[in-house]
């Protein structure tokens, strides 16, 4: 299991133009434990490999809304899974602070 979980940000677009253009950016950082699931859904046959996907509402320092993003394996593999896995957990800490893009 990696030290930190798969986790990311979605900020809400207030540069957005135009209708096509997305409602939120952000990014997310993948732990090798969820890659590792991801090739080995590929290698079983599986077209579309997933994870689980949760987020939180949060407030940055700087008062700007966005989103605090946690993947994991989704259960039915972390049930299987031969190594260790936790799924996506809350932090009141994770990402307190302000990212510029």
């Amino acid at each position: 299991m990696s030290q930190y979980p798969a986790s990311g940000i979605l900020f809400a677009n207030d540069r957005k133009q135009n209708e096509r253009q997305p409602d939120y950016t952000g990014n997310i950082e993948i732990d090798a434990d969820t890659v590792r699931d991801l090739q080995k859904q590929l290698e079983e046959g599986v077209e579309n490999p997933k994870a689980n996907l949760a987020g939180w509402r949060k407030v940055s320092k700087a008062g700007k809304q966005f989103l605090s993003l946690r993947a994991g394996l989704i259960r039915e593999r972390q049930q299987q899974a031969s190594y260790s896995a936790q799924a996506p957990a809350p932090s009141s800490t994770d990402m307190d602070d302000d990212i510029p893009f």
